[in-house]
């Protein structure tokens, strides 16, 4: 122990066969040599597990972990032997062992080498590879060859090979990357996971001036960008910006420096200065560019549509075999009397829909069927517009890429739904396709989560009236035995609702720990944190119990190839990624009752992936997709652009090409997934955070309620958790801690120049 006392912090190479993968997340893991030592560290490999058996090289220090004990922390990990071997049978795709041999065995290693380089053609030549194959290969090789050199080039400045991952992903096909990155070390803040320090501190080992502008106006741009996407404020207040410029900048005082660029910035129109707020030029031209938009429209209302709306009304009322409520009535009235643009928002239970539903009866008698469309962020919150109102819909995105090559759609009427969820740049991108005369109808909830990235446009029309709004607030129920409308709109309101009652569509199960006050004076910290611990597990486990016959009725939908409904029947929904009731641990659990013993399953990171798992996709990216008839049909992949959120279902596993196939209902597109991509795009979807759910809608959603999560817990999340459910809601957990979220209200305003420019 006192030579491992002497040898930590020290630089040392060591040897040895990695005989187990204790732990893996994307490209970090943790391993156990043979005899026993602990190596924790990150490499370039995608499949981790592959490690497995080799023997390995390692260039690091040892340190004491304080829970898990000596560690062995690796900088460099290199593959004794034949490298090229494992590379091509473990990193690059399409060739197999067997094949590898006779390919080394044929060529040798120096010549296989140079052909990989430069005249891959030549493999053509060699029996068991086509053209597929080969692009397989060379693709693959290629890849990971421009990894390699990056991370040489990157070596020096401490920059981890996880990090090297995402930077290569983020600035694929770019030219000279290494030149670029020289040039301007600050370009790497575009990558996730790295901050304007980790940036600075590479800049800085080059030389950079601590002073220098260049570095000055790399901070203001990169911070007051950081700031905007976490806080969902487009605009910051000056003088608390430049402090916080000033101390990430390390300086002592150097604010009229800062003072000096951020005016450089604002003349270049980088940077815009309005009331004393400043805004990144992303977020400003997006903003302006709303109000401007709303301000026209409602400046030059249309004529009437029709010249008695009351004979529409109850013609239409007649049809559906119901009267509408005063407040839907006036929603009519005002689309009626010419507005181009409004905003109906209304609580959950409000009769939102059925208003939509008879405002576009109205405009179809006016434009025609065919001239409407109605969209929304989710694919599921997209299904269901269309179910409830009968019109045709599409996602946000699908509408924008279907019409991209045109300067406007082709429709005259243009229907949002869940604008809640809808920060300032998707709103924009969507305004901005309008036609000249196109009547817009802005549909949503306030009650629920602001959207996730910068501005809160739905929340800015109604405080600033920016558009003629109605307010629905009647709620409608079916019979006196359903409450989640009710229950929501307590939460809603910082109530603590009836929630102890029999209802048919909600369920509260306690699970506090009894006399919990009185007893925690009486413990240690390490025994208050066993008996939450304890707590928490039994709340996981009757989330289980609760689940099980759930899922039985999901596995009938799947049987039945209703994969929607599948995808749809049954959600646990919880505020955290970590714990034990946090999306992580659930989903490792769920996935053992959703889908056990899953064929062909593959481990890649946290998550195995097997056939017919639920899936959610996490990055706004670019991907090889297909139509479902396209796919059945063999065609060949086309790029499509695949959205953070979107919920589907693995339904082709093929181990032998190293793919996986998931396809998404709601969107209609089939999704192709090499396996080393699998821990970087997909997780599991048993278990979601609450953001994670917004626009959507389940049969029976199951909600955690622990103190664990107490810093998540707020009115706002809690209603936004509980009306995703369609027919039944149970929470599981602590009362105190569902009172306490009941009673707690988000007081978080979001500062826009949207709302600025309003005032």
């Amino acid at each position: 122990m006192e030579n491992f006392a002497k040898a930590i912090g020290m630089k040392l190479t060591i040897s040895g066969k990695i005989e187990h993968i204790l732990f893996q997340k994307e490209s970090f893991f943790i391993a156990k040599l043979e005899g026993g030592a602990k190596i924790s560290g990150s490499c370039l490999i995608g499949d981790i597990d592959a490690l497995e058996g080799q023997e390995v090289e390692l260039t690091g220090s040892w340190e004491e972990h304080p829970k898990f004990g000596p560690q062995f922390v690796f900088d460099e990990l290199q593959i004794k032997g034949s490298e090229l071997y494992f590379y091509l049978t473990k990193v690059v795709k399409g060739v197999g062992q067997k094949m590898v041999k006779r390919l080394i065995a044929h060529y040798g290693e120096e010549e296989l080498l140079r052909i990989l380089d430069e005249e891959p053609q030549k493999l053509l030549e060699f029996k068991g590879i086509k053209e597929k194959k080969l692009l397989q290969i060379t693709q693959s090789w290629q890849r990971y060859k421009e990894m390699r050199e990056l991370a040489m080039f990157l070596a020096p400045y401490k920059i981890g090979q996880s990090i090297i991952v995402e930077i290569y992903q983020t600035f694929i096909g770019k030219e000279n990357l290494i030149e670029a990155i020289r040039e301007n070390p600050y370009m790497i803040t575009q990558v996730k996971g790295v901050g304007f320090k980790r940036a600075d501190e590479m800049a800085r080992s080059m030389g950079i001036d601590p002073k220098s502008p260049f570095r000055v106006e790399a901070a203001i741009t990169y911070l007051l960008r950081d700031i905007s996407e976490q806080q969902g404020n487009s605009a910051v207040e000056k003088e608390a910006f430049v402090e916080v410029v000033h101390e990430e900048l390390g300086f002592e005082d150097e604010r009229g420096l800062i003072e000096e660029v951020i005016n450089r910035l604002i003349q270049r129109e980088v940077l815009y200065l309005i009331d004393g707020y400043l805004a990144h030029t992303f977020y400003y031209r997006a903003e302006k560019g709303i109000f401007e938009f709303l301000k026209s429209r409602t400046a030059n209302p249309s004529k009437p549509i029709l010249p008695n709306i009351d004979a529409f009304i109850e013609h239409q009322e007649e049809e559906i075999g119901f009267q509408l409520g005063e407040q839907q009535r006036e929603a009519v009235k005002l689309l009626n009397s010419g507005v181009r643009v409004m905003a109906l928002v209304g609580y959950a239970g409000t009769g939102k829909s059925t208003s939509a539903k008879m405002m576009l009866k109205l405009l179809e008698a006016y434009c025609g069927y065919e001239s409407i469309i109605t969209t929304a962020l989710s694919g599921i919150a997209a299904q269901r517009i269309h179910d409830t109102t009968g019109y045709r819909a599409m996602t946000i995105q699908s509408l924008l890429v279907a019409h991209k090559e045109q300067d406007t759609f082709p429709y005259d009427v243009v229907l949002l739904d869940e604008a809640s969820m809808v920060n300032s740049q998707i709103f924009f991108q969507l305004i901005s396709k309008l036609k000249e005369d196109a009547i817009f109808l802005i549909i949503g909830d306030d009650g629920q989560l602001p959207p996730i990235g910068a501005g809160n446009v739905l929340s800015d029309i109604i405080q600033y009236e920016l558009v003629p709004v109605i307010k629905l607030t009647k709620i409608y129920r079916q019979s006196e035995e359903q409450a989640i409308t009710l229950i929501a709109d307590s939460i809603r309101r910082a109530e603590v609702p009836e929630y102890r009652q029999n209802y048919i569509d909600f369920k509260y199960i306690d699970l506090s720990i009894p006399n919990y006050y009185a007893r925690r004076n009486l413990l240690s910290e390490s025994e208050k944190r066993e008996l939450r611990e304890n707590l928490n597990q039994q709340i996981l486990e009757g989330i289980k119990r609760e689940a099980v016959p759930y899922i039985l009725e999901a596995r009938e939908k799947l049987k039945a190839k209703d994969i929607r409904g599948y995808l749809t029947h049954v959600q646990v929904i919880t505020p955290m990624r970590g714990g034990l009731l946090g999306v992580e641990n659930m989903n490792q659990q769920l996935q053992k009752l959703f889908n056990p013993n899953a064929k062909h399953a593959i481990k890649r990171g946290l998550y195995s992936y097997g056939l017919y798992d639920k899936v959610v996709h996490i990055k706004n990216e670019n991907m090889p997709s297909y139509s479902p008839e396209g796919f059945k049909r063999g065609d060949d992949a086309t790029e499509q652009r695949i959205f953070n959120g979107m919920i589907g279902l693995i339904f082709k596993m093929d181990k032998e090409e190293e793919e996986c196939f998931v396809f998404y209902p709601n969107e209609q597109v089939v999704v192709r997934y090499s396996f080393d991509m699998l821990s970087d795009y997909l997780q599991l979807a048993y278990a979601l955070t609450i953001h994670k759910t917004q626009g959507m809608e389940y049969e029976t959603v199951i909600i955690p309620m622990s103190f664990s999560h107490y810093i998540m817990h707020n009115t706002k999340l809690l209603y936004t958790a509980v009306t995703r459910a369609k027919k039944m809601c149970i929470i599981i957990g602590e009362e105190a801690a569902f009172k306490g979220a009941c009673k707690r209200i988000d007081t978080t305003q979001r500062t826009t120049v949207l709302g600025l420019l309003a005032r």
